[in-house]
């Protein structure tokens, strides 16, 4: 099938047929949570493997609470699924600071394990864009890996392993490089941080560093159409970026949330980086994705007011 052809393809139609079994690690996280639902409502059976008992119900879903770093419970709880979604990690650069030995444990050894247990089943492995370390902009996925921080150094490291054990085992696995996935169920980053400052104090506004930070925001959603369709067509052994393909910057993102909130605060910025090893521009190439059909669909005005009615009713 040409490339013309396959940009084309609805990615509903591409989503898993029903009936399958997936295993998926971090299933009560942000992402995992999302990931499960839809798995769910497409008509498969799901084993969500965590160390947090989620929120959610459902006749197809059975939960085992476990950490990766049990290989051995691991190694009872995956039971010859389909297909298995490997979500679970440390997922924060500042703790990877101050814990970088933990960072590691989890993330490089954590995925090891569950690359151990997968037995012939397709992986689609949750990496991420801090692989790249400061990159050129747009970043295609050829660009070199040279991460400035322990979670990027950890989350390269797993993806190198999902290499490996597809070079050697022929094990089929996929790598998602994810920027800054946002929308209902995500309790950090800056959108959040931001909503949350002025629902406690709207007549000002902190900022941390100088606001001109710009990066690339994927709507949970479309993030949600990847892994799916990374399931159903991803090449083995390749990996993917997953992003909107566009950057905004934190003073415009506190505009959109001031003008959605009706909001006239005094804005102050703390200077200097947000945090040690944080990436201060980031925009994906994602024109190898989308040549199999798929596209983000959700702007960030719409996407951002999807995360704050989220918050109004939550928080």
């Amino acid at each position: 099938m040409a490339v013309e052809e396959l940009l084309v393809i609805d990615v509903e139609a591409e989503e898993p047929g029903s009936g399958l079994e997936f295993f998926v690690t971090g299933c009560s996280g942000f992402i995992g949570t999302h990931l499960v639902t839809r798995l769910l409502d497409s008509g498969h059976t799901v084993t969500g493997y965590d160390l947090v008992q989620p929120a959610y119900h459902h006749e197809n879903f059975d939960f085992v609470q476990g950490d990766i770093l049990d290989l051995e419970r691991l190694r009872a709880s995956v039971v010859k699924p389909d297909g298995i979604f490997h979500l679970a990690a440390q997922t924060k650069v500042p703790n990877s600071t101050r814990d970088p030995s933990y960072d590691f444990q989890v993330n490089a050894r954590g995925t090891f394990n569950v690359l151990s247990c997968a037995s012939g089943a397709t992986f689609v492995y949750a990496s991420t864009s801090t692989v790249y370390g400061t990159a050129v902009t747009p970043t295609p996925e050829g660009h070199v890996m040279r991460p400035v921080s322990f979670y990027g150094a950890s989350k390269a490291a797993g993806e190198l392993y999902c290499s490996a054990f597809n070079g050697i085992f022929g094990l089929p696995t996929t790598a998602l490089r994810l920027y800054n996935v946002y929308g209902p169920g995500n309790a950090k980053g800056v959108m959040y941080d931001l909503i949350r400052k002025l629902q406690r104090d709207d007549s000002h506004l902190e900022i941390l560093g100088t606001g001109l930070q710009k990066k690339d925001y994927v709507y949970i959603d479309d993030a949600i159409d990847a892994f799916l369709l990374a399931y159903d067509r991803g090449v083995p052994g390749e990996a993917y970026n997953i992003g909107s393909g566009s950057a905004i910057t934190v003073n415009e993102i506190a505009k959109l949330i001031c003008q959605m909130m009706d909001l006239h605060p005094d804005v102050r910025y703390t200077g200097g980086k947000s945090w040690e090893g944080d990436i201060e521009s980031t925009q994906a190439d994602i024109s190898y994705f989308t040549s199999f059909g798929w596209r983000p669909r959700i702007d960030i005005e719409s996407g951002m007011r999807q995360l704050y009615n989220w918050m109004q009713t939550q928080l």
